[in-house]
């Protein structure tokens, strides 16, 4: 089993070879492993450098690639840690791992030392590479993705190779300090953050609600479109965190798929449990009120009304010519203020909110397809192919729903101005028409 690590080397890449190739940590004295023959007192020294003479001259062509192609500055190299369990591996074998590892990688490319330290109870190889390629002057970029798929990818191979055990995938690390906390059944600063969020999701219907209650909770947030990741710090803490961190569950996509699904059902909501309350009512029910009906609702009850009346065999009379011009659309406007019911949306910011849900669960919908596409092409499986096209089908099916609710939502952020315009001009004109009959009464009665 290997474990590996990898860090950015931003200054002093001399000292970062030189402890690479420390002779007290790599060399084996003979006499250890021959026990038995006092004359073998030779030292073996596990040292190896790839693309370079030898180790005390690494570090000058390290420089020299540099300077040919006048790339000095930023990352100066890279230094991989190659660590195996006590007792697995011979520091010989642990050795010639580690120099396979290091050309399967760097091949011709980059210059590397290999030393493999043994002045712990387990072997651990490591490796200093050059920044920049020896051939055609390129830069070697670290990324979680190069991590992954071949740092750690190539690791285990050679593990297998070696008929060595392999690390499982776990999902992302945890610091040491949490892993102990946790063994220990202690609570942790990012455990009571996970429960927070957990809590808050079941409260929110949007990625803003969230952000919003984690503040009114007391935490910081910063999020904004030129930062990478979204950050949350605690009441009372000294350091934010990153949502990402927080491991599996609490990156920002999938806590808006979790919003997601628990808009669409998905999730079960916490219990609440509500005490009955009972009212004795005085009177007859015909004098209790009825809830009034307000904002969006109201206005289109009211369009709606005028319409209908505009259909009718003989229509009012003086009724504004655009509001007759709009019977044609009764339909449309039936169908928004339906929408609008089945909502419970009564305000442009109800209106607004949905919308910005919509534009994420689309956003989302068209990610989770992509990469069905991908696999549908790269496989000549036709079951699999099969399967694919299945599954993209049902995404674009989602898809297809989703923009078409947000059509209409559109829709109906653009016709509101004019529907309130109308109700008010058919207002206008109905008191005008009262002002008018009453002045006429009056002119009879005289």
């Amino acid at each position: 089993m290997a474990y590996t690590k990898v860090f950015a080397i931003r200054a002093r890449l001399d000292d970062r070879v030189k402890y690479a190739v420390n002779g007290e940590k790599t060399e084996l004295d003979e006499r250890i492993v021959y026990t038995a023959d006092p004359e073998k007192t030779d030292t073996v020294r596990f040292v190896t450098t790839l693309n370079c003479r030898s180790a005390e001259t690494a570090f000058a062509a390290m420089q020299k690639t540099k300077k040919k192609y006048k790339k000095t500055g930023g990352v100066l190299g890279y230094h991989f840690i190659q660590s195996f369990a006590p007792g697995e591996v011979t520091p010989e074998q642990a050795h010639e791992i580690g120099c396979e590892f290091a050309r399967r990688l760097f091949g011709e490319d980059f210059e590397a030392v290999i030393g493999t330290h043994l002045d712990k109870a387990h072997p651990h190889n490591h490796i200093v590479v050059n920044s920049v390629s020896r051939t055609d002057g390129h830069k070697y970029h670290s990324s979680p993705e190069s991590y992954y798929n071949d740092v750690r990818g190539t690791s285990d191979a050679l593990c297998r190779e070696n008929d060595l055990s392999v690390i499982a995938p776990q999902g992302k690390g945890k610091h040491y300090a949490e892993w102990k906390a946790e063994q220990g059944g202690k609570p942790t600063v990012r455990g009571v953050i996970r429960a927070d969020i957990d809590a808050i999701i079941h409260q929110a219907y949007t990625y803003d609600t969230f952000l919003m209650l984690l503040r009114k909770n007391g935490y910081e947030v910063r999020r904004s479109p030129n930062r990478k990741y979204t950050t949350v710090k605690p009441p009372g803490a000294k350091r934010a965190i990153r949502l990402d961190s927080l491991g599996e569950g609490y990156t920002e996509a999938d806590i808006l798929l979790r919003l997601s699904r628990q808009r669409h059902g998905g999730m079960t909501p916490p219990t609440v449990t509500h005490t009955v309350k009972r009212y004795r009512v005085k009177g007859k029910l015909s004098t209790v009120r009825k809830k009034k009906i307000t904002g969006f609702h109201a206005l289109y009850l009211r369009y709606l009304y005028l319409l209908r009346g505009g259909r009718r065999k003989k229509p009012p009379p003086k009724l504004p010519f655009s509001v007759k011009r709009e019977v044609i659309h009764l339909e449309r406007y039936e169908q928004q203020f339906k929408y609008l019911l089945s909502r419970g949306i009564t305000t442009e910011t109800e209106l607004e909110q949905r919308i910005r849900v919509l534009e994420w669960d689309i956003r989302l919908l068209e990610e989770q397809r992509k990469p069905l596409y991908q696999e549908r092409r790269n496989t000549s499986d036709e079951e699999a192919q099969a399967k694919y096209s299945a599954e993209i089908q049902q995404q674009t099916a989602a898809l297809r729903e989703k923009r078409r609710e947000l059509r209409l939502c559109r829709r109906i952020q653009a016709d509101i101005p004019r529907v309130s315009q109308q109700c008010q001009q058919a207002q206008a004109e109905r008191q005008k028409n009262l002002k008018n009959k009453e002045e006429h009464e009056h002119e009879y009665q005289r």
